[in-house]
């Protein structure tokens, strides 16, 4: 089949794609699939970069698929140009996002090669990819934070948005659609229950932050609800009800104003902030992602060069173990 290269061809191949209610009806390619999986194993790949790779190579077999291919031997060199063409023509995905199918498919490349079942390559180049510095505070601006939160019911609450934010490195998003059961207090651990692309996961609270969460439930939160029922954790200071986004960034936002850090630093900024200082202290980058709940070690390597820069600080507070 000739290659796809107009917008008809690639709305009619997008639609079969969204339209497969099993991924990959062709028996070969499952078998390639699991057999690509064993390898990437084998290899000492992450557990936690493998799903991504995966999804990579399903969705480009059932491009295959789409496109009329359904035999390994029908794979040219140009199918994997065409698939990326197709994902860059929906406009939708950032440089860095298609580079990540690009390694993908190099490495699916070279896994058919390596065990004889092709001899074709793939001439895939990486797109160049703009990546804005992410904004991070010192262990030292962390204390600020800290330190210039009041006492009073508003303070408690300030202290346990840092304590999620900062200490347990959530994203905005799932820290504003926690409930209070999503505190294990037995276990002393947070569970993520609407992260990105819905994973869930488990992250640990250090004493110091577990601390800070339990003096909110316990007296601000009470006095927040004003009398009404809500199971959201975060709630809000004048009718007693959820807090959303906006406001949880906006209070973050006058947190840092107020602490006189000269950065345009906000809730993002603390979760990138905790990972820098966690590899900093030593922690290992696969638990840094699994801690941040990252679907690749790519995401998580920008720390490394973070981590890199220099910072002296004597503070008092722990809040990192």
């Amino acid at each position: 089949m000739r290659q796809c290269d107009t917008e008809k061809d690639h709305k009619r191949i997008l639609f079969f794609m969204r339209k497969a209610k099993e991924r990959l009806a062709i028996a070969v390619y499952q078998l390639l699939r699991e057999g690509f999986r064993e390898w990437l194993t084998l290899l000492n790949y992450s557990v936690l970069s493998i799903p991504g790779l995966i999804r990579t190579v399903e969705d480009f077999f059932l491009y295959q698929e789409a496109t009329g291919k359904e035999r390994l031997e029908q794979l040219s060199a140009t199918d994997a140009n065409g698939f990326i063409e197709l994902l860059q023509a929906r406009g939708i995905y950032r440089n860095g996002h298609i580079n990540k199918q690009i390694q993908g498919l190099l490495l699916l490349s070279r896994y058919l090669r390596e065990t004889g079942r092709s001899g074709i390559g793939f001439n895939l180049q990486r797109l160049e990819e703009y990546r804005q510095k992410p904004v991070w505070l010192t262990k030292a601006e962390v204390q600020r934070l800290y330190e210039i939160t009041t006492d009073d019911v508003l303070g408690m609450r300030d202290r346990a948005m840092l304590a999620v934010y900062y200490g347990c490195g959530l994203r905005l998003n799932e820290g504003a659609s926690m409930e209070v059961r999503d505190i294990d207090h037995g276990r002393k651990v947070l569970h993520v229950r609407k992260g990105k692309h819905y994973k869930e996961r488990m992250v640990p609270i250090a004493q110091r932050n577990y601390e800070a969460i339990r003096l909110y439930l316990d007296y601000s939160r009470p006095e927040l609800l004003q009398g009404n029922r809500s199971e959201a954790f975060f709630i809000g200071a004048n009718k007693g009800v959820k807090m959303n986004k906006g406001s949880l960034y906006l209070r973050i936002k006058i947190l840092v104003r107020n602490a006189g850090i000269g950065k345009k630093a906000g809730t993002h900024s603390l979760r990138h902030s905790i990972a820098t200082h966690l590899l900093q202290s030593g922690m290992k980058l696969e638990q840094i992602q699994q801690f941040l709940g990252h679907g690749d070690l790519d995401s998580t390597q920008l720390y490394t060069h973070l981590a890199a820069e220099t910072e002296v600080t004597n503070s008092k507070w722990k809040f990192i173990t």
